[in-house]
């Protein structure tokens, strides 16, 4: 489709390039301590030579850690590059769903609609999140699916590659092609044991030297503790499995319509989740014939709402969102023009509203930016090409300070803001790079410390830094006491308190605690 310049293709690249330097700008002011500073965390802790799962707390997929390692090893460790990427894999993931959309239709002007769709609905990838990697492989396997030459071992490898990068991915790539298969095999279609081996052969590589990767390493146990974790949400948000399906059918059959003027970035998903669900029924009744490759989005798409059952944007975007495949598939076969552009102005009128009233992609954090009051940070070197807001920009050259005049072996961060861990190149005693007040006493934050401290009890080590005047400590709200012991500090440490807030009356503290041996430099 690229190598063809008629005026749709041209007008696809230019959107593209558009949206990637739209949101290069927006990521360099967008501050995100918590989540982009727990990827950030997570790779230099890789680069450090610690081990997954047993001392990275990593959640969702080793491929997205080992990935941004790499970033980080070619780009001297600066955090600007992997947002930067993020937007690379992110529209390069709409590339390839363009170029399946035309495969299928033969159609340019369906390739460029595609990427109107999406991207005037997620126009900026937030997050170096899981999702987005997953997103990409997935992608590619469906170019691949839509290919009419296709390379059947080449599908199978990228399938598995998304599931490393997220591992709940796993469950609607493997529900999908079984369900596939079961009508494959009760339709009578031939299925090929030469296929069928290439696909199994690509998918299981990856996943046989993962298994190997953490036999190796001897952290196959901790990485298994990591598969129940879900449960420990579950509880927290107190909910149950039942209840977010429920939810999820009811928010997108009738809540999404009815909200529409407030997210328009939902109708699509909502289009997208009610054709898939007619066309499975119709599939089950053997009222309609479709071909594998697009039967396989189908169930995929619908699958999927499995990682995007807590209803957010970028998790349906980079999920559900595969289902526009064969609903633009269906839309360019209708036979009636007048209907055929009447389903795409459908699909297309709210997409350009939905850009038009809310260009940052309805996401209220970049809604908070203050591009005028954003300055460049210098020091840590791996922070610069950003501009962040001025408060965290002081705080984090307040840290950056204390750390580089102190010789202590520990910086333990009792934030939210997970970056703060990153500032030094110290250790920690927990497994976790930040510490939310409201879990500090929660199963899911002890479930968390028990998996690298088996005795559990982290603030008995944290004090027995302090006395040795070997820890600095960054904490705030109430992070000072928990259920099963609290912080004691000897007096030979001393404590700075910063500001956080640029709200009026509504102070948000910091605390830094250091050894009084530290010579602070200003």
């Amino acid at each position: 489709m690229l190598l063809r310049f008629d005026k749709y293709n041209l007008l696809n690249i230019l959107t593209l390039f558009s949206f990637l330097i739209y949101s290069a700008v927006f990521i360099r002011y967008h501050y995100d301590g918590h989540h982009i500073g727990l990827q950030y965390s997570n790779a230099l802790d890789l680069l450090n030579a610690k081990k997954p799962y047993k001392e990275i707390f990593i959640q969702y997929g080793i491929l997205t850690t080992l990935i941004h390692s790499f970033i980080l090893k070619i780009f001297f460790n600066k955090i600007f590059f992997l947002n930067f990427f993020n937007i690379i894999f992110y529209l390069s993931a709409v590339i390839f769903i363009s170029l399946t959309i035309y495969n299928f239709t033969k159609k340019q002007s369906y390739a460029f609609l595609a990427t109107i769709l999406i991207l005037f609905n997620h126009p900026i990838p937030w997050l170096p999140w899981s999702n987005y990697l997953s997103f990409f492989f997935i992608s590619i396997s469906l170019f691949l699916i839509s290919n009419q030459n296709k390379n059947i071992f080449f599908i199978g490898l990228f399938l598995s590659l998304a599931i490393l990068s997220r591992q709940d991915f796993a469950i609607g790539i493997l529900s999908a092609g079984f369900i596939l298969l079961i009508f494959n095999f009760f339709s009578k279609n031939n299925l090929s044991f030469k296929s069928l081996f290439y696909l199994s052969a690509g998918f299981l590589i990856p996943i046989i030297i993962f298994f190997l990767y953490l036999l190796y390493l001897d952290i196959f146990e901790f990485w298994k503790s990591y598969l129940i974790i879900s449960k420990f949400y579950i509880e927290e948000y107190e909910t149950s499995y039942s209840d977010l399906i429920w939810n999820y059918i009811k928010f997108f059959s009738l809540k999404s319509f009815f909200d529409f003027i407030i997210t328009p970035q939902y109708f699509i998903i909502s289009i997208i989740l009610i054709a898939n669900s007619y066309i499975l029924i119709l599939k089950i009744l053997d009222k309609v014939k479709i071909q594998s490759g697009l039967f396989f989005i189908i169930l995929l798409s619908s699958f999927l709402s499995s990682v995007s059952l807590k209803v957010e944007l970028f998790r349906l975007y980079t999920s559900v969102i595969f289902g526009l495949i064969p609903l633009l598939y269906l839309i360019s076969n209708i036979k009636l023009v007048e209907l055929r552009k009447n389903f795409i102005l459908i699909v297309l009128l709210p997409s350009i509203f939905s850009f038009i009233f809310y260009p940052k992609g309805n996401n209220p954090s970049f809604n908070k930016i203050d591009f005028r009051n954003s300055v460049i940070i210098n020091e840590p070197q791996k922070f610069t090409y950003n501009l962040w807001p001025r408060n965290k920009v002081e705080t984090i050259n307040n840290i950056n300070n204390i750390i580089n005049t102190c010789n202590v072996e520990y910086l333990e961060n009792l934030t939210f803001d997970t970056l703060y861990s990153t500032i030094g190149n110290l250790n920690r005693i927990r497994l976790l790079p930040y510490e939310k007040s409201s879990s500090r006493n929660s199963k899911l934050h002890y479930y968390y410390d028990k998996l690298k401290n088996n005795d559990f009890n982290f603030i008995k080590k944290i004090n027995n830094e302090l006395m040795n005047n070997n820890i600095i400590l960054l904490i705030n709200d109430n992070n000072y006491e928990y259920s099963y012991g609290s912080l004691k500090f000897p007096n030979t440490y001393k404590v700075i308190e910063i500001n956080e807030s640029s709200t009026l009356g509504k102070p948000n503290i910091l605390r830094i605690h250091y050894p009084s041996k530290c010579k602070r430099n200003g």
